[in-house]
């Protein structure tokens, strides 16, 4: 089967709805003084070669997007995702480093999202993405799979502490107790500690049917929609609930 070719109209949307005039000063604004060299471990960790330099990495990416509006092909796009993807982790340090304050990070994140648009993402992330949307949670655990899980601690602590319990889809609970999706998925033991610390504290929790996941892995590819539904799972159980916090392990 053919690859999908790379969709320029799509790329010219999201240039155009990415506010492009603060990021198009920032890339004129840019002196290339390499003040934010040292504080790139990329650029430390490859003998400092300039091809690490963060203001290069913007320059190979968003800057060429912008250059070509985005009339580019899918070899190009590929050395964008190598660089967006492989070259930076979006620490924002060399932002912090920057003499004219340029958000580097956030220039290499909005080159991320295009490269998401045109499907150049770490295929974990995208199924990440895609299990957000169907399941509501990263490791796409299902609502039976969560309950089972939780009822199974449950039964672990019993000699421990007879008669702990732990509280799922509980309404008017002080507090919506949120996980990161590994821990129902393969470490269900972090629960059941966290599980005893609320008992003997004498904490009124519970476990919401949704919005449970507290990770956001789609904000790192990019996929802000998808990012904005993730919190808002959290959010609207947590109203539905009628809870007064929200808990995060995160």
């Amino acid at each position: 089967m053919a690859e999908p070719a790379i969709d320029t109209n799509v790329i010219k949307q999201r240039l155009a709805a990415l506010k492009g005039g603060r990021f198009k000063t920032w890339l004129q604004l840019c002196a290339h003084c390499g003040y934010c060299a040292d504080s790139c471990f990329f650029y430390q960790a490859h003998d400092k070669d300039p091809k690490y330099m963060p203001a290069y990495k913007v320059i190979q990416t968003l800057g060429k997007l912008y250059k070509t509006n985005g009339e580019v092909s899918k070899e190009e796009l590929e050395k964008m995702a190598s660089i967006a993807w492989g070259d930076c982790t979006a620490c924002r340090r060399c932002s912090m480093y920057c003499p004219f304050g340029i958000d580097i990070a956030v220039m290499i994140a909005a080159t991320r999202a295009i490269l998401c648009s045109q499907g150049l993402a770490p295929d974990a992330l995208m199924d990440a993405v895609k299990n957000y949307w169907e399941f509501g949670n990263q490791m796409a655990v299902t609502e039976e799979d969560l309950s089972e899980t939780l009822e199974w601690m449950a039964e672990e602590t019993e000699e421990e502490m007879p008669g702990l319990t732990i509280p799922f889809e509980k309404e008017g609970a002080d507090m919506m107790y949120t996980i990161n999706a590994r821990e129902a998925k393969y470490y269900p033991q972090d629960i059941a500690e966290a599980a005893m610390i609320f008992y003997a504290a004498g904490e009124n929790y519970t476990f919401p049917k949704m919005g449970w996941d507290d990770t956001n892995l789609a904000m790192f590819a990019g996929e802000m929609k998808c990012a904005a539904h993730v919190v808002k799972l959290c959010y609207d159980n947590a109203e539905r609930l009628g809870v007064n916090r929200i808990g995060v392990t995160e």
